[in-house]
């Protein structure tokens, strides 16, 4: 554990104090701010006065265009009783903004519709928090499991050719208890982190035919070559619920410790691997901060001098040397889509900055929890 992480906790845990007194400015009737518990609500200056929702809208939508922190959502709807429940929300219904006690609030006018027989229209779906189409394929298709756990799943074997790489046109042959007629997923490895393996979906399997001492099966739309090696798994559908709720969630920390990509540095919309889960009361909606620690600055030079800690001499030198921390700062903010047990997937929702594996993340406290 690094030294600034101790700092980290206090500086992070001072601006996140809720203020001694709650105020409200309105500006031209157009925008405001209203300071409560954790966060500022920001309104955007083109806020819209009126919005009718459309048919493939989400909350994360209709909320950016009122809002510069998106993920405030619940405070737009939670002072009003037009809006009780965002699952109340519909195509077609009429979004009017206004301002109740300084606090801006989103009230409904619903859309009605009468069929030709003088029957009401069914209302199509509600609308959801994100984009579940685009989301709930790309979190089906990353699996984590314990080593424990991979030791006894079915093996790819290799199929006839020999080929260190296996491209679907024969016949793939498996070790490990699978059924026949049965369809299952193949998974590879991406990375690992101790004794946990973050797994890729790369192929469907096809059950085929038992041999006596191995399965053979038929590869299915395979995504990239399989390996020998790769683990056999039943499907692992996520569910997303159409309503994710964002909330501070449980007071734990921790270290970003892989992702759902290859990239070196990480910004809004991927979705990185949190290095807490179940076990440690994480649950779909938390919200945490990815901070950055403030960089040291030698100060007994005529002008100050920034430390690179990378460099032996300045590493070594600022133990003599009078030296100044900068405070530390938030460099993203992530919710939480999904959970294993001591693991969980979370989606950066807004980024200040980009961000690495090894990111240190604290807690959110939200205005919406009293």
């Amino acid at each position: 554990m690094t030294t600034w992480r101790f700092q980290t906790i206090a500086v992070i845990g001072f601006l996140l104090l809720p203020p001694a007194t709650a105020f409200a400015t309105q500006q031209n009737d157009t925008s405001a701010t209203t300071t409560t518990r954790g966060d500022v609500i920001r309104l955007r200056e083109d806020a819209p006065r009126e919005y009718v929702v459309k048919k493939g809208d989400t909350l994360w939508d209709i909320s950016a265009m009122y809002l510069n922190d998106p993920w405030l959502w619940p405070e737009l709807w939670r002072v009003n009783e037009s809006i009780a429940n965002p699952h109340l929300i519909y195509p077609g219904d009429r979004l009017y903004l206004s301002w109740v006690n300084g606090r801006p609030q989103l009230s409904r006018k619903a859309f009605k519709s009468l069929a030709p027989e003088g029957q009401l229209e069914q209302k199509a779906d509600p609308i959801p928090t994100f984009d579940r189409a685009a989301l709930e394929p790309f979190l089906a298709g990353h699996h984590i499991a314990s080593d424990s756990e991979i030791k006894q799943l079915p093996l790819i074997l290799g199929d006839n050719r020999g080929a260190p790489r296996i491209n679907g046109m024969a016949p793939v042959y498996i070790k490990g208890d699978v059924e026949l007629d049965s369809k299952y997923r193949v998974f590879t490895p991406v990375d690992s982190w101790d004794g946990y393996t973050l797994l890729r979906d790369v192929a469907g399997v096809r059950i085929n035919l038992h041999h006596v001492d191995m399965i053979e099966g038929e590869l299915i739309q395979p995504e990239r070559e399989i390996r020998r090696g790769d683990v056999v798994l039943p499907p692992q559908p996520t569910q997303l619920p159409p309503i994710i709720v964002p909330s501070s969630g449980a007071p734990v920390d921790g270290y970003v410790i892989g992702s759902l990509n290859a990239r070196n540095k990480h910004g809004k919309y991927d979705i990185v691997v949190l290095d807490k889960g179940r076990a440690d009361g994480v649950e779909m909606g938390q919200m945490f901060q990815a901070v950055r620690p403030g960089v040291v600055v030698f100060m007994d030079n005529e002008k100050p001098e920034f430390a690179n800690l990378y460099k032996p001499y300045d590493d070594l030198s600022r133990q003599w040397r009078e030296t100044l921390r900068l405070p530390t700062k938030a460099s993203a903010e992530l919710l939480v889509i999904k959970t294993f047990e001591q693991q969980s997937m979370a989606m950066v929702v807004e980024s200040h900055d980009w961000f690495e594996v090894g990111t240190y993340f604290v807690p959110k406290l939200l205005n919406n929890e009293d």
